[in-house]
């Protein structure tokens, strides 16, 4: 876990330095990509899984593809379709054509955060890499929204 946390401030750190992919408000660019309001729901105390949601939109003349991520409060990523058992991974990742916006929601796909390390507790903030196989890595902070958790005001990272 030190490791992961290492490798996402030093991620951070670059990025921000070089240019690529800082924050702009609640949004994020990463090459042709842009990236609107990243969230995951409130979790109890005791879950170890959570969805994470977004919007990414295209706006390059090439196919993009959301091939990985990380998350700090989490072991495992997955870019998942579905819910409940019927959840299943998307082989190869998630493809965002040129000019398409693709919404990663409840009700599509979305990413899995597995084997979080405690609850995600709503007000909060949590760190996250996405890699793209073309535009490469972005550090986003997810919002944690919504649920019965009491409001902690941002996580110390």
């Amino acid at each position: 876990m030190r490791q992961t946390k290492t490798t996402l401030l030093a991620l951070t750190l670059a990025l921000i330095a070089g240019g690529t992919g800082a924050p702009r408000a609640a949004d994020y660019v990463v090459g042709a990509l842009q990236i609107a309001h990243p969230w995951a729901p409130a979790t109890p105390e005791g879950a170890k899984v959570a969805p994470g949601y977004l919007t990414i939109t295209n706006t390059g003349r090439e196919a993009d593809r959301l091939i990985s991520g990380s998350f700090v409060d989490a072991g495992h990523v997955e870019i998942v379709t579905g819910g409940g058992k019927a959840t299943q991974a998307i082989a190869g990742g998630l493809v965002i054509a040129p000019g398409e916006t693709v919404t990663l929601g409840p009700a599509g796909p979305h990413l899995m955060f597995t084997g979080l390390i405690g609850p995600l507790e709503r007000g909060n903030t949590a760190q996250s890499i996405l890699r793209f196989e073309k535009a490469g890595p972005i550090v986003l902070e997810f919002a944690i929204e919504g649920g019965g958790q009491k409001s902690g005001g941002r996580r110390g990272r």
